[in-house]
């Protein structure tokens, strides 16, 4: 798959309550720190509508995991690549890409997942 530019949307769907804050609308850092694997999964959804982006979450996400969907943080390619991350499409499934490129140390990748969750948008399900 072509790569993602740095205007594209991206959703990192939530499964967990403690993952956002409803009083501050916000997102929490912890959504995008990486899988043990160092990878944070992520979803392309420029030009998708509302229902077909809540789908994916749905039926690729939450189904999978057997967790609902509560919500999702949806960020700006830009602004991952600007904290020198890299995006991967692997469109597995499609739309599918991972955030890579994460620092070793854990404190910098809180710091760097903190930055991202100030840019996200929370959207709740």
């Amino acid at each position: 798959m072509d790569q993602i530019k740095p205007e594209e949307n991206l959703a990192r769907y939530i499964l967990r309550k403690d993952h956002f804050s409803t009083q501050q609308k916000k997102v929490k850092y912890v959504v995008f720190m990486p899988a043990p694997n160092g990878e944070t999964s992520v979803f392309r959804i420029s030009n998708l509508s509302e229902g077909e982006i809540w789908e994916i979450g749905n039926c690729k996400v939450a189904q999978k995991r057997e967790l609902p969907l509560l919500g999702r943080a949806d960020i700006l390619a830009s602004c991952i690549l600007d904290r020198n991350l890299k995006l991967i499409p692997d469109n597995n499934p499609p739309r599918h890409a991972n955030i890579v490129g994460w620092p070793s140390e854990k404190s910098e990748q809180k710091l760097i997942a903190m930055e991202l969750a100030v840019n996200a948008q929370l959207h709740l399900k």
